[in-house]
C-alpha cells in the first residue's frame, strides 16, 4: 500500500488543493511551505531567502561543473546547497509515516521509494486562468502571465535539479487532468489508488 503521495502540478491546475484534501481525508500529514521553514531553521537563514531560491532564474550547469565541481564556481551555489539539503530532508521526512508532499521535486527525491505514489496535475488553459482569477482576485491578463511565469520557474527548477523533464509521464505514476475530471473526482480517484 502506498502511504506517501508526491504532488507535482501546473500552476492553477488545482493539484495543491487536491493534495491537501487527500491528506485531510486520509489523515496524512501535508507538507509544502513547512519544507522551506525547516531548511531556514536548520541553517539559521530567513525563510524568504529559501523561498526566493525556488524562484531564482537558475543557470544551466556546464559540463566542467559536473566533472570538476571543486574547480568551477557557479552562480547557483546557494540554490544547489538548499536543494540538496531539501532533498535529504524529504527522504528523512517520509520515514515518519503517511504524508502528502506538494512540489519541491519530491517525486525525484523519492523516485526509488516503493511506498510513494507520484502524481502530476495539469489542466486546460481556460480552467487554470479561471481558477487563478477567482483565487487571487486578478485579471485574466494577469492570470495568464502569472501561470506562464510560475510554470516556467517550476520547469526550470525541476529540470535543473533532476536532469529530467518536468511533466514527462515517465516520471510519475499518474498524470491527472483536473479540468476534465474536476477536483472532487480527482480526490476520489487518488483515494481509490491509495486503497
Amino acid at each position: 500500500m502506498k502511504n506517501i503521495v508526491t504532488i507535482s502540478r501546473e500552476y492553477g491546475s488545482g493539484g495543491y488543493e487536491v493534495g491537501r484534501r487527500v491528506a485531510e481525508r486520509m489523515n496524512y500529514k501535508f507538507y509544502d511551505k513547512e519544507l522551506i521553514a525547516h531548511i531556514a531553521d536548520k541553517f539559521l537563514i530567513p525563510e524568504s531567502f529559501v523561498a526566493a531560491t525556488e524562484e531564482t532564474e537558475l543557470k544551466k550547469k556546464n559540463i566542467f561543473h559536473e566533472g570538476f565541481p571543486v574547480f568551477t564556481r557557479t552562480e547557483n551555489e546557494n540554490a544547489d546547497y538548499i536543494f540538496r539539503e531539501q532533498g535529504k530532508f524529504i527522504v528523512q521526512l517520509v520515514e515518519e509515516g503517511n504524508c502528502v508532499i506538494a512540489g519541491r521535486r519530491a517525486d525525484y527525491y523519492l523516485k526509488d521509494n516503493p511506498n510513494a505514489l507520484h502524481l502530476f496535475f495539469y489542466a486546460d488553459k481556460d480552467f487554470k486562468v479561471r481558477r487563478i482569477c477567482e483565487t487571487e482576485n486578478i485579471s485574466e491578463d494577469e492570470a495568464v502571465k502569472k501561470i506562464a511565469d510560475m510554470d516556467r520557474r517550476r520547469r526550470t527548477s525541476y529540470e535543473y535539479v533532476t536532469g529530467r523533464t518536468w511533466g514527462d509521464m515517465h516520471n510519475y505514476d499518474r498524470l491527472i487532468c483536473t479540468s476534465t475530471l474536476g477536483l472532487d473526482k480527482c480526490v476520489e480517484e487518488i483515494l481509490t489508488l491509495l486503497g
